[in-house]
């Protein structure tokens, strides 16, 4: 009797490998090898990818203008004589150039802040980093940071933008429609946001003023 099993079990096992070959129309897949499309579809949190950290207005002024800082510099001049040479350069600059920079800057910090509430609202788990040090908390008395005008539009325009896209969208893909959309307002429609951030920071100027007092 056991060999009988051992001997059916080599016959189905030489059937499987030998039915793709000579016999096409025969299918056979052992039980094993089978997987579930909705275990395949599932994803665990730690499996979800968090936004990635955008440039600082600094960086992109230096993405930009680097090709030509290392063009003045003498040949096979150090990583740090280039940096050294372009924050001398950006530090230079007047308020007015370095605008587009932080605006751009500002715009996808705006944009990266929103992906990582969403990232952690769906379960996502960032990486742990070794410890430096023990990290100092934050007073939970100290005003929140105003809003900007991008977050203002997002939190107003999420569901149409939402709406507008698959239902399978990413957040990544949700934050690149958004910023799309910002970027592409007029500046009058822009205004009414920019009117009430600047608002926002009014007051919350004045209730840091009145938290730093409290500290003195």
């Amino acid at each position: 009797m056991a060999r009988g099993r051992v001997l059916l079990a080599v016959l189905t096992v030489l059937l499987v490998r030998i039915s793709p070959v000579f016999l096409p129309g025969l299918s056979i897949e052992p039980r094993t090898l089978r997987v579930s499309a909705d275990a395949k579809a599932k994803k665990s949190p730690e499996s979800l990818e968090p936004p990635k950290r955008p440039l600082t207005s600094f960086l992109r002024y230096m993405q930009e203008m680097r090709p030509s800082i290392v063009k003045k510099l003498p040949k096979g001049a150090p990583v740090s004589e280039v940096a050294k040479e372009g924050g001398r350069k950006w530090r230079g600059l007047s308020a007015a150039k370095k605008k587009p920079y932080e605006e751009a800057a500002e715009e996808e910090w705006d944009e990266y802040r929103e992906a990582m509430a969403e990232f952690k609202a769906q379960g996502g788990v960032m990486p742990v980093k070794k410890k430096r040090g023990a990290k100092k908390q934050r007073d939970p008395n100290m005003p929140k940071r105003p809003l900007s005008a991008y977050i203002l539009f997002m939190m107003e325009n999420r569901p149409k933008i939402v709406k507008s896209l698959p239902a399978d969208a990413k957040v990544t893909e949700v934050m690149k429609e958004a910023g799309k959309q910002w970027r592409a307002l007029t500046a009058a429609k822009k205004k009414k946001y920019e009117t009430e951030a600047a608002k926002l920071k009014k007051e919350y100027a004045k209730e840091m003023d009145a938290y730093k007092a409290q500290l003195a």
